[in-house]
């Protein structure tokens, strides 16, 4: 996935410390609690020592407890940390917080060009990594900065709030208005088999069900996961699971209505037809999100009713398609 464009708000210059405890790595311990002792004061973070070269290069770090499970005539160098993880000062807080907590750190070096400029604690950051993922919940369900500037809905214009509402509404109801067009050209078959238009709104119902967990689902992962997330990896694995709840519910359906109208055949075929809505429905409640995100678009409350009505839309073409085709 693209990386986003760091602005202010994600920028970490706010949370850099400067004032850290840095050493050389041939001092040793004794020397080092003597430094500490006397500047204890000084320090905002004394987590982790930091290790220089004599070109102030870091090189090293170890923690302040390491200091106590040492002798004080040994030389810091001995036991320092040489592989560090380390950060630029153009790396985004949501990275940071991250890795710190990736990698149980209390704290990550900021460098440039080897050099140390300070650190970023982790106990200033996890509240921001909070928030951020508010953002981008709120990005990815279509909620851009620009309605975010009026989380206030009493502030909100009269004519704006109406707008931005009655859009994708009106998208909602000529959705559903073909719906039914769609469905009156079955007319012949639903008067022939009513049990296969009772079980509409079931097999709507539970792709609207199911559509809104894998989105949700979907949709935090984004946010949580972001650049490390796999597509097609899991895309498969939730086409998997979808599967197999798709089998269980087809598998319930044939069931029920084996045993409450006794007609196997009609069950097999509603169940054939429930079980590839679920399937197709699993697969647009992923591509939905992801169409939001690539385009960048701003539809703020529309994706909850264009999702819906998408949903809707293919579950019910796929249902009769299926039905259709089997009781010709």
């Amino acid at each position: 996935m693209k990386k986003r464009k760091i602005d202010a708000r994600h920028s970490i210059e706010k949370y850099i410390l400067k004032k850290v405890p840095i050493v050389q790595e041939n001092f040793s311990v004794g020397k080092v609690l003597s430094i500490l002792g006397r500047q204890s004061t000084f320090y905002d973070s004394t987590d982790y020592i930091y290790i220089t070269d004599k070109s102030s290069n870091l090189i090293g770090a170890f923690s302040t407890k390491e200091l106590f499970n040492n002798r004080k005539n040994i030389q810091v160098g001995n036991f320092m940390q040489r592989k560090l993880i380390t950060v630029s000062p153009d790396t985004d807080i949501e990275t940071i917080a991250h890795l710190a907590l990736k990698h149980d750190l209390k704290a990550i070096p900021v460098v440039k060009s080897n050099k140390m400029i300070g650190i970023v604690p982790s106990r200033r950051i996890i509240s921001i990594l909070n928030r951020a993922l508010k953002e981008d919940i709120f990005h990815f369900a279509g909620v851009h900065k620009s309605h975010l500037d009026f989380e206030n809905s009493l502030e909100i214009p009269i004519f704006k709030a109406i707008k931005g509402r009655i859009i994708w509404l009106i998208v909602g109801l000529l959705g559903s208005m073909l719906i039914a067009l769609y469905m009156g050209l079955f007319e012949e078959t639903l008067a022939k088999y009513i049990i296969i238009a009772s079980f509409v709104p079931a097999i709507v119902y539970i792709s609207d069900a199911l559509g809104t967990q894998v989105q949700t689902i979907f949709i935090r992962d984004l946010a949580i996961l972001r650049s490390e997330m796999n597509l097609k990896k899991y895309f498969l694995k939730q086409m998997m699971l979808s599967s197999v709840i798709a089998t269980i519910m087809g598998t319930v359906m044939f069931l029920f209505i084996s045993i409450f109208w006794r007609m196997p055949f009609i069950a097999f075929v509603i169940a054939l037809a429930g079980f590839f809505s679920l399937i197709i429905t699993s697969l647009t409640s992923i591509f939905i999100p992801l169409l939001i995100k690539r385009f960048d678009f701003d539809p703020a409350l529309g994706s909850g009713p264009i999702a819906t009505i998408i949903s809707d839309m293919t579950s019910v073409i796929i249902y009769f398609i299926i039905v259709t085709q089997f009781l010709k």
